[in-house]
């Protein structure tokens, strides 16, 4: 996914998720903006289900965040040209955590966003996605436990070849590491995921791409992710 945030910069907003200008992209991701992912390569197989929680972070010591930082998971074909992902980010809208589906197609469909929810330190946020329609749309699901009904999109797909590769990344490097949740670490838990209908363990292979504050991954198990980075 290209960084959304320069389409909102430059529409005058606060900050944001990718750059489209209308012309077909050189390439598709992982995109500059990533700064470490972990992904499961499906095979071929169709990625039918993923179930996923993770708890919001500490606030920044610097809650400008200009950057808006990223921390989400997602489904893609091959190439990774359609990228559907529910999204937690700080700076999306003002200093403060929000939750929200996204898409970012590579193929000229350009950034579609979702409502917003707002979350805090210490919630916990769970998300799903589910291929539905024959195969022809992905249901996004994510909420905050205990908190307002999650919100709920469905977006049709426009790859003709299956989505079989799920990416967890963190995106947006900042200009300062104060400008990262201060207590260093997100951690992705209670990974469920089902390739063409069969309940599936996955194997992740842990990337440390455009880094920025020494963000890394670490698989602790199949269904536990963590990324850690430095904070001062």
């Amino acid at each position: 996914m290209k960084s959304m945030l320069n389409v909102l910069l430059m529409a005058g907003c606060v900050a944001a998720y990718p750059s489209v200008n209308g012309t077909q992209p050189l390439r598709c991701d992982p995109a500059d903006s990533w700064l470490a992912y972990s992904v499961m390569k499906g095979g071929g197989k169709p990625i039918t289900r993923v179930n996923v929680s993770w708890v919001v972070p500490a606030n920044p010591t610097d809650a400008r965040s200009p950057s808006a930082p990223g921390w989400w998971y997602g489904v893609e074909p091959e190439p990774a040209c359609d990228l559907i992902q529910p999204i937690l980010a700080y700076g999306y809208k003002g200093n403060e955590y929000s939750i929200f589906n996204g898409e970012f197609d590579w193929n000229g469909g350009g950034w579609w966003a979702s409502d917003t929810q707002r979350v805090v330190p210490g919630d916990t946020v769970y998300s799903s996605l589910e291929l539905i329609s024959n195969g022809k749309e992905m249901r996004m699901i994510i909420g905050k436990k205990g908190g307002d009904p999650p919100v709920v999109s469905v977006r049709s797909l426009s790859a003709t070849t299956p989505y079989t590769d799920l990416y967890f990344v963190v995106e947006h490097q900042p200009s300062s590491c104060k400008q990262y949740p201060a207590d260093g670490k997100i951690t992705f838990e209670n990974i469920y995921v089902e390739l063409d209908g069969q309940a599936h363990t996955p194997e992740w292979e842990q990337v440390k791409y455009k880094d920025a504050c020494d963000c890394v991954g670490k698989t602790i198990d199949p269904k536990t992710i963590e990324f850690t980075w430095d904070t001062q």
